[in-house]
């Protein structure tokens, strides 16, 4: 079974910006807007980079790692999207905005080298079964048994 090694690259960024607030309350707070939504968006990150670093850094296997690199990918998406409505209002630091931004395309590369090496592995895997069923190997086929041929050498 073909694995790829990753290496995470998102934890020091959950990790070093888990509560991002204003610094006064202020009456638009007051008709719901809360800075602090973005904190439960920070925590999901963090669960998935938890996921994805008890897969290990060595022979992970990409169809257990690309739907975790996906979900990711969409937080950081969720993520990015109220930084940028939200970045001013809640001040949100600038060294965060360009760190993150930087991360997220980190993962978005990685998930995409983990979902294009799972889709390879499941089309390799189909092609020998398919070929095994068929009967395109010369014998058995993945069983690893091959009849010595007989006759004349």
């Amino acid at each position: 079974m073909k694995r790829i090694t990753f290496s995470i690259i998102a934890a020091g960024l959950v990790a070093g910006f888990a509560t991002i607030g204003p610094q006064s309350a202020s009456p638009v707070q007051a008709q719901g807007m809360s800075c602090d939504d973005i904190n439960p968006m920070l925590e999901a990150r963090s669960g998935l980079v938890e996921r994805i670093n008890a897969l290990g850094t060595e022979d992970v296997d990409p169809r257990q790692a690309c739907p975790i690199f996906r979900e990711l990918v969409a937080n950081g998406e969720e993520v990015m999207g109220f930084v940028e409505e939200n970045q001013a209002w809640c001040q949100i630091p600038q060294s965060f905005v360009d760190g993150f931004t930087q991360d997220h395309e980190q993962v978005t590369g990685v998930r995409d080298q983990a979902c294009q090496a799972a889709a390879e592995i499941n089309r390799l895997e189909n092609q020998a079964r398919q070929e095994q069923e068929e009967g395109q190997l010369g014998g058995p086929g993945l069983t690893g048994r091959f009849p010595m041929p007989q006759g004349a050498l």
